[in-house]
């Protein structure tokens, strides 16, 4: 009952009680209890240890439940994309972060929907979803920073609890400026009761700041190898591939100081890694264009007539396979570059080493957001129509071939007037150097191959009459 609880309200309040250039001690006290919370400088960047104790000066056994949490308001504003973002999160998108001993949780605002708070779902009578296995942190996390506490000692494991408070509870209405959400992360420790006299302490890290690979790893102390911080870090569905990424271009950093020229240089290192599976597509589109003058005798003779169409792809084909022609080993190398693409998109969207880092003055002020004067998405158009004038699209259409030569650089132009500027660099590289590749590998296979020899296309018989019609057919009557 109430008359057991070692305090009346959640809600203290403390006096300070004394201070030095490395700590303040707030002691809060009644009747019934003495609690003195100590806020110290850990000696590593954006990181404090918080040490509270509870003391019982009751005559009789109290309880108490200690939970230490991290909050933050963020306006729909600052959280709602555009459709220009092209699926890209917003800069203070924000979401609720929990670690225990089952692993990694993260939770966004549609999580915490009115009917979502069932007690079946883990949710606890206060409304916190509770993560499954014992609490080590939880916090509150934005794409480049973080508001973080962690479990330091105590007399029992926490449990790690998230919520999001709709802007509705603090009496702000959908659509006006101040309406938003509460979002807030606890650890939360069980039920104690202590007897007369009785104290017991709660040991805490509160983390409040970027969300830096090496600070986070270091949170705590090495002693505590806290690597399990990094999941703090949301890189997607290629998280695996993108941490490498992120890591290598922070070595190319340090070589070059610039990290625009380090996107570049990691761009030209995936390029060198995956050529060799790509020689044979290079290949490949090498002898395809010197087959087209075979290939266009062949469409020459059947025409028009669709009929024939099939034996025409068909000589083709046998064309292609005489002189070792693959039209569709183009797709792996593609399929490899894909979850690069992705996974370094994602690393632009929650890097805070690349936050606000310029490239090329006064051009590109910041590597993370869409280049303010357009100057990469003009330069990687007219990069992307010369790749596709030096190599066009073989065994296709002409008039299809002629859409695409328009297309393709006119989509990656349109794109990279809302993408951020550092994936323009890498896009930007990985043109000019893959116009670089297909240049020294069509000389060299130039002089490696024969001029193909003159084939001789098969005649075609066309006719004009009328298919005799067969059993069963019935001649419509006019």
């Amino acid at each position: 009952g109430e008359a057991a609880q070692q305090v009346d309200f959640d809600n203290l309040d403390f006096q300070l009680a004394s201070s030095d250039t490395s700590s303040c001690t707030f002691v809060h006290k009644t009747a019934n209890a003495e609690i003195t919370k100590v806020v110290s400088l850990s000696g590593r960047p954006f990181e404090l240890d918080v040490s509270v104790t509870v003391k019982n000066l009751a005559s009789e056994p109290k309880r108490h439940r200690y939970a230490i949490e991290q909050t933050s308001w963020r306006s729909e504003k600052e959280t709602s994309a555009s459709i220009w973002d092209l699926g890209r999160r917003p800069e203070w998108m924000t979401d609720v972060v929990s670690h225990t001993t089952k692993g990694t949780n993260r939770h966004l605002v549609t999580d915490y929907e009115p009917s979502d708070f069932s007690p079946k779902d883990g949710f606890t009578d206060e409304h916190f979803l509770r993560a499954e296995g014992d609490g080590v942190w939880a916090g509150v996390s934005a794409n480049y920073f973080a508001n973080v506490v962690f479990h330091k000692a105590g007399p029992a494991q926490p449990a790690a609890e998230t919520l999001i408070e709709d802007g509705n509870y603090y009496q702000l209405k959908p659509g006006t400026p101040l309406y938003g959400h509460m979002y807030r992360a606890r650890l939360a420790y069980p039920e104690r009761e202590l007897a007369p006299n009785e104290s017991v302490s709660y040991e805490s890290i509160a983390y409040v700041g970027p969300k830096e690979r090496e600070v986070l790893a270091a949170v705590g102390g090495a002693e505590a190898k806290r690597l399990d911080a990094l999941g703090l870090i949301d890189l997607g569905m290629f998280g695996f591939i993108g941490k490498y990424f992120v890591a290598y271009v922070g070595v190319l950093h340090d070589l070059v100081g610039s990290w625009g020229w380090a996107i570049a240089l990691l761009t030209i290192t995936v390029k060198i890694l995956v050529f060799p599976l790509q020689i044979p597509q290079l290949g490949s589109s090498v002898k395809m264009r010197r087959l087209k003058p075979q290939v266009d005798a062949i469409n020459a003779k059947y025409g028009d007539d669709m009929t024939q169409k099939a034996l025409a792809m068909q000589e083709v084909r046998e064309l292609y396979g005489k002189e070792g022609v693959n039209q569709f080993i183009g797709c792996l190398p593609m399929l490899l570059q894909f979850p690069v693409w992705i996974a370094l998109y994602q690393a632009l969207g929650t890097a805070v080493e690349l936050y606000h880092a310029p490239f090329l003055l006064p051009l590109i002020p910041d590597l993370t957001h869409a280049d303010p004067y357009h100057v990469i998405p003009i330069v990687l158009g007219a990069s992307s129509f010369l790749q596709q004038k030096l190599m066009p699209m073989q065994g296709v259409d002409p008039a299809q071939a002629k859409m695409m030569l328009y297309l393709m650089p006119g989509m990656f132009m349109a794109m990279m007037f809302f993408l951020p500027a550092g994936l323009g660099v890498y896009m930007l590289t990985n043109t000019w150097v893959g116009i670089t590749q297909q240049a020294l590998t069509e000389r060299w296979m130039k002089s490696k191959l024969k001029t193909p020899a003159p084939i001789e296309v098969r005649e075609v018989k066309k006719t004009t009459e009328t298919p005799t019609l067969g059993k069963g057919k019935v001649r419509a009557r006019g």
